[in-house]
Order: structure tokens, then C-alpha cells, then sequence
């Protein structure tokens, strides 16, 4: 792995999603529920993960700048993800205060209001050791309200000589506009299987991400997720390019979601009893 001294943008998937049927490979007598029930538990999993990635984002891009108070240009955002975001930063206490205010959108279309708050030590995100803490005060995305604490831990190297991090997100919750809501805990470790030292172009960047999570949603349903074949983000693409994921809700099948064999598309494949569907992410 090489010495960074660059900005990273680290994504895993699209920012807040919402899953929506496209069409269907096979179909069964019960189709129609069949289809509901799969796609609200992908639904529920891809929201999560977009919100997630969406503050990692986020954070990584102000925990790699020495600015103590500054806005974001296009050039050091290349996501255009804090476009209209003050970041305030403590080098005394170590904290860094991403503050959207009442409401602004993005350059990358999202509205955002309230703040994202980094307790960091250790360096920056690239540096072994290196830790950060993320909670959240009145944080909202398109009107979803997002809460929790996320731990991200920078392990050195693996044997493989990548860098890689822990990530353990603890009592995350988005509450969409309607009330609804589902939380989740989840443990995951992240590696940087490839990159380069571009400032502010991580084209070529690759995660591989392997882990698992548990939640439940306002019906009271329970459900949990394992990785079953490491998700690959490349830095050159909006979404996961590869990878499964099992999904097992409360008293129901497992239900498998396949992100595809490196195609950089917004398609994913969710199958439960052999019955296949294919989505759209959005």
C-alpha cells in the first residue's frame, strides 16, 4: 500500500436509497407479495448502507484537511457532497463540527440540515491508529432523520499489505418523513485492495468490504445481514459493482442480494426461494 497524502473519498454505495421493483426473472402464484415482501427488506438494507456511506463520506473528506474553519470547493470535494457545508475544527479538543445549518443542498443534489460531529485522534484517516467517532445533532437528509454512533479504527496493514479499517456502528436509526423507521448495530472491516496518491482523484480506488449487521424497523420486525461475498466499491463508479449480501428477516426466508459481477450499473439482483427479482438502485 502506498503513503497517501491525498484526500479519499470512501463511498460504499448510493447516498440515501430507496430500492423499487423493476422487473422479474421468474414468477410465482403469490408474485405480487412475494415481490413486496423482498424488496421492503433490500429497501430497508440499502438505506442503510446509503445513509452510512454517505456520512463515511463525508467524514473522510474533513478529517483529511488542515483548515481549522473553511467551505468546501468543488476541487476539494469530488463528490460535491459538502458543497454548502461549514466545517469548524477543534485542533485543540480534536473535533471537527460539519454544520449544514437549517437546510442546504449540495452540489450533489441532497438536502441536508443539522450536523455531523468527529471526535478524532491518531492523525488522519490514512494513518495506522488513527480513530474517529461519529454522532449526530438534529442530522437530517431529505428529510430522513439520521442517529447513532459510527467507530472507525485504522488497523495498519493486513497481511496482504492493505490498509484497512474497522467500522462498529452502534443504535443507528433513520426515521423517514412518515414516522417509520428501522435501527441497526453492525460490524464491518474495510480494505483498500487498490489506489493511488492522485490528490483529490481517487479513480482508482478499491474497498472490498466484508462484515454483518442486525436491526429492526417501527413494526417491531427483526432482521439481519451478512456479507457473504466481499462488496467492491470502486472509486471510478457510484455503486457497488460486486458482491452478496443474505438477508434474513424475522420468521421468513433468507433472501440473497447480488450486486453483480463488476459492471458499473445501478442493478442488483434479490432472490429468495429461487424466485429472482431484479432492482433498481437509486
Amino acid at each position: 500500500m502506498k503513503n497517501r497524502k491525498s484526500i479519499p473519498v470512501f463511498m460504499i454505495a448510493a447516498a440515501l436509497v430507496s430500492l423499487t421493483f423493476m422487473t422479474s426473472c421468474k414468477k410465482d402464484s403469490s408474485t405480487s407479495a412475494n415481490e413486496e415482501d423482498m424488496i421492503t427488506n433490500a429497501d430497508q438494507f440499502q438505506e442503510a448502507e446509503g445513509a452510512t456511506s454517505d456520512v463515511d463520506n463525508i467524514s473522510d473528506i474533513a478529517t483529511q484537511t488542515n483548515s481549522a474553519n473553511f467551505r468546501l470547493t468543488s476541487n476539494d470535494d469530488h463528490y460535491g457532497i459538502l458543497g454548502c457545508a461549514t466545517v469548524n475544527r477543534d485542533t485543540v479538543n480534536q473535533v471537527v463540527t460539519i454544520d449544514f445549518g437549517t437546510g442546504c443542498t449540495g452540489n450533489d443534489g441532497r438536502t441536508r440540515s443539522g450536523q455531523i460531529i468527529i471526535h478524532y485522534s491518531g492523525g488522519t484517516y490514512f494513518t495506522p491508529g488513527f480513530q474517529r467517532i461519529v454522532t449526530f445533532n438534529n442530522y437530517f437528509v431529505n428529510n430522513r432523520h439520521i442517529e447513532g454512533t459510527r467507530t472507525i479504527t485504522n488497523n495498519g496493514n493486513n497481511a496482504a499489505g492493505h490498509l484497512n479499517w474497522t467500522v462498529d456502528a452502534q443504535n443507528m436509526r433513520v426515521t423517514r418523513p412518515n414516522g417509520t423507521y428501522h435501527t441497526w448495530n453492525s460490524l464491518r472491516t474495510r480494505e483498500m485492495i487498490a489506489g493511488d496518491t492522485l490528490l483529490f482523484h481517487p479513480a482508482d480506488d478499491v474497498y472490498s468490504i466484508t462484515g454483518s449487521s442486525n436491526g429492526s424497523n417501527s413494526n417491531g420486525n427483526t432482521c439481519s445481514a451478512v456479507i457473504t461475498t466481499a462488496l467492491i466499491k470502486r472509486g471510478n463508479c457510484h455503486w457497488i459493482v460486486s458482491g452478496t449480501v443474505d438477508i434474513t428477516p424475522s420468521n421468513r426466508p433468507v433472501r440473497t442480494l447480488d450486486f453483480g459481477s463488476g459492471n458499473c450499473d445501478d442493478l442488483a439482483t434479490v432472490t429468495k426461494n429461487g424466485i429472482s427479482h431484479l432492482i433498481h438502485l437509486h
